[in-house]
């Protein structure tokens, strides 16, 4: 997957000037818009109320009462006509039915509506009903020019003009300022105010409607934005060119020092010299906020890693020079154990074979097998408690002592308790090793054998088949002083086989932490029972891995076998 570091990136500067321009255009669109709406709003508001009382005064001098009757007439003959009459509001027969309508009095409320159009300086001023079934803006009395008058009961719609929405005209006698507001080509800028007119019992009768010219209006709102917005360009180019330089020199700046200082850094660690760098603590930003903290932070994190590196660096080199002791150890200690094959390529009477495999890199688990004298083979297993190096120490020193003493003769019985009361004088530690030693008359077959605490021994029967043999037990060697052992004998016939091991064999675990045991050793033998020493020794080791699985060696593993040829 890809971590986009081969991407072309953005400059800081750049994007900070983008975003502060940006930002200076929203608030000069910002402060455009306010300019405009608090000029608009007291401007509209102004026309509103001079609209309105100019066209209050028409209707005053006309009288509520004639308003009212006149209003009661149009509509008594407009929704009186037939639909298919009313439709063309220019045809003759329509014309015809509202010529009625105009008399004196009419002519007299006109004059009264001119007059107030042409002293209010008004586009036009005139008294109108909504039909809302048919969208219809129906004229009562128009006080526009002579020959673009609207006779009584005329109309206008949205399909042969414009004109607003029932909710624009409620809309506009609810607002103390608002105006719909329409272009012409030949009057320009137009607004509309609809006033309410009622009857004497109050209900609605109709509008007077009142249109007043704008275009002056927008030309001042046009010479307004012509030189606001400008001004307000440059002044505000001037503040972000401003605002660029201080947040370059303040912010930036100090972030590409950090940026530069981590790729020399980065450098550094690829070349491993890191542990004496010095890059961030070359900086000096004093920017008193939380770059500067940033910035003294990474300080303590350079700091800190020169000193886990060096710290590093000390450990791999005790690390190494360890490994290479604990090499050297595991050396000295396989080499301290006899060769294990051929042992003895004179000897043709018998074959031995034996194997230690340390849980860690050196371990406590030791064998031996020697020559006594040309007819005696001493035959020695121990497991030291412990592992690791206090424990091949202690094994080296117990191994020797009980292979001099036993090449200086005795019992095994009697070099057991000798080589106890030796380690029991100097075992300041209180360690201790278990052992079997047995010594195998060459001639006649027969083992005399002593038990310090060690496992069973398993030996062949006439058949070949392996038993455990539930030996006499003594103490472990190095625990009390002046302990007494037990010798046993038995005999080996022509072909039999002494198989003895440490408890890292018995004591194996499985993943579900049961033991390998007993009775998997005797069925793991006698699967192979018809195997040379080294082939017995091999496969057990075998077995025990298999039953183990994933399961970490958790002690040293040992094993020794001898087939007595006869």
């Amino acid at each position: 997957m890809s971590d986009g570091r081969g991407k072309k990136r953005e400059s800081l500067k750049r994007m900070a000037h983008v975003a502060i321009l940006f930002a200076a255009l929203m608030i000069l669109a910002i402060a455009v818009l306010v300019e405009i709406v608090l000029f608009i709003y007291p401007t509209m508001e102004n026309y509103k109320r001079e609209m309105t009382h100019e066209g209050m005064m028409a209707a005053g001098i006309i009288g509520d009462k004639y308003i009212e009757e006149y209003f009661g007439r149009v509509k008594e003959v407009y929704y009186k006509t037939p639909e298919e009459i009313r439709a063309n509001e220019f045809s003759r027969e329509y014309i015809d039915i509202l010529i009625p309508l105009v008399d004196e009095e009419f002519n007299a409320a006109r004059e009264v509506l001119k007059t107030a159009r042409s002293s209010g300086e008004m586009e036009n001023v005139y008294f109108t009903f909504f039909d809302e079934e048919y969208d219809r803006l129906v004229y009562v009395i128009d006080g526009n020019v002579a020959n673009e008058a609207f006779l009584p009961g005329q109309w206008l719609s949205n399909e042969i003009g414009t004109i607003d929405s029932p909710a624009t005209i409620r809309r506009t006698i609810r607002s103390s300022w608002y105006m719909p507001v329409d272009y012409g080509i030949a009057s320009g800028w137009t607004a509309t105010n609809y006033i309410q007119l009622y009857d004497k019992n109050q209900a609605p009768l109709g509008y007077m409607t009142v249109n007043v010219p704008i275009n002056s209006f927008v030309r001042q709102i046009a010479v307004f934005l012509a030189i606001y917005v400008p001004v307000m360009v440059l002044v505000l180019l001037g503040f972000s060119s401003i605002a660029v330089s201080f947040i370059g020199k303040r912010f930036i700046a100090p972030i590409n020092d950090l940026a530069g200082a981590a790729r020399r850094y980065m450098a550094v660690s690829d070349g491993g010299r890191i542990a004496e760098s010095n890059i961030f603590s070359e900086l000096r930003i004093g920017t008193n906020d939380e770059i500067e903290e940033l910035w003294e932070t990474m300080v303590d994190m350079e700091d800190d890693i020169t000193k886990a590196m060096r710290q590093i660096k000390e450990s791999s080199a005790r690390e190494e020079r360890l490994a290479t002791e604990m090499d050297l150890a595991k050396s000295i200690q396989r080499a301290a154990l006899p060769t294990n094959f051929p042992a003895f390529p004179e000897q043709e009477r018998f074959d031995i074979y034996a194997h230690m495999e340390p849980a860690k890199e050196v371990g406590g688990d030791f064998y031996d097998f020697f020559m006594i004298d040309d007819d005696h083979l001493g035959m020695l297993i121990a497991d030291v408690a412990g592992k690791g190096v206090p424990a091949a120490l202690f094994m080296m020193v117990c191994k020797v002592l009980l292979k001099n003493r036993a090449m200086q003769g005795g019992k095994p019985s009697e070099i057991i308790a000798n080589v106890n009361n030796i380690v029991c004088e100097e075992n300041k530690t209180d360690m201790f090793v278990t052992a079997w030693l047995g010594i195998l008359t060459v001639s006649t077959g027969e083992v005399i054998a002593a038990n310090a605490g060690h496992e069973y021994p398993y030996i062949t029967d006439e058949n070949g088949e392996y038993l455990v043999f539930s030996d006499p037990h003594g103490v472990v060697i190095g625990a009390l002083p002046d302990m007494r052992y037990e010798d046993y004998y038995f005999t080996l016939n022509k072909g039999g086989k002494i198989f003895v091991y440490t408890d890292g064999v018995a004591e194996a675990q499985n993943e579900k932490e049961e033991l390998f045991g007993l009775a998997r050793i005797a069925e793991a033998l006698n699967r192979h029972r018809d195997a040379d020493p080294r082939q017995l020794v091999d496969s057990m080791k075998e077995e025990v891995d298999a039953y183990a699985g994933l399961m970490e060696q958790f002690d040293d593993i040992t094993m020794l076998c001898v087939h007595y040829k006869g």
